[in-house]
């Protein structure tokens, strides 16, 4: 079961140290927040229904902070 959670790569970004930065911490936020919202799933409930985890998994891949 596979889910794709992009988020821009902080790497690419030019600019100023503050803007780059930034960046950074909002990638970081950004897989922070899903990896905790993915820990938060009630999965010995969806363990068993891989529809439902996938449609749990796809929603956290529009968490942004």
């Amino acid at each position: 079961l596979r889910t794709h959670w992009g988020v821009e790569n902080p790497a690419h970004v030019t600019g100023t140290d503050e803007e780059i930065d930034a960046a950074f911490i909002k990638a970081y936020s950004i897989l922070r927040a899903r990896i905790e919202a993915f820990f938060a799933l009630p999965l010995e409930k969806l363990q068993h229904d891989n529809a439902a985890l996938k449609a749990e998994m796809d929603k956290i891949a529009t968490i942004v902070t």
